[in-house]
């Protein structure tokens, strides 16, 4: 995988960041995201663009899937700690912090 430049990297790390609050995972799952998130957290500070690819990579992998079987394990949305990380990481990267979007219903457009 060829790693471009870091504000490319760091575009790619804010998009995905965005959709996280969205996500819905077994609780082991949400384990290896936070593990996930402080690698990023700690490519960010380097500015090391490489490591920062990565770990959005092991992030997309980490995220949900689209089909959930029968029986599977229970899912929920982030804990509050996974929340707070990613929220810490947005912040490092010079984006705006998620906060919850409104429900469809509520969605003024």
């Amino acid at each position: 995988m060829s790693t471009g430049s870091f504000d490319t990297v760091r575009a790619d790390a804010l998009e995905l960041l965005g959709v996280l609050a969205d996500w819905r995972l077994a609780p082991a799952r949400w384990d290896r995201v936070a593990e996930v998130l402080a690698a990023a957290a700690e490519a960010a500070a380097g500015r090391d663009a490489e490591a920062l690819d990565a770990a959005v990579g092991e992030l997309e992998l980490a995220g949900p899937v689209r089909i959930t079987r029968i029986g599977g394990t229970p899912t929920e949305p982030p804990p509050p700690a996974v929340r707070e990380r990613a929220n810490h990481l947005v912040h490092a990267l010079g984006g705006a912090p998620a906060g919850p979007r409104p429900a469809p219903e509520d969605d003024p457009r």
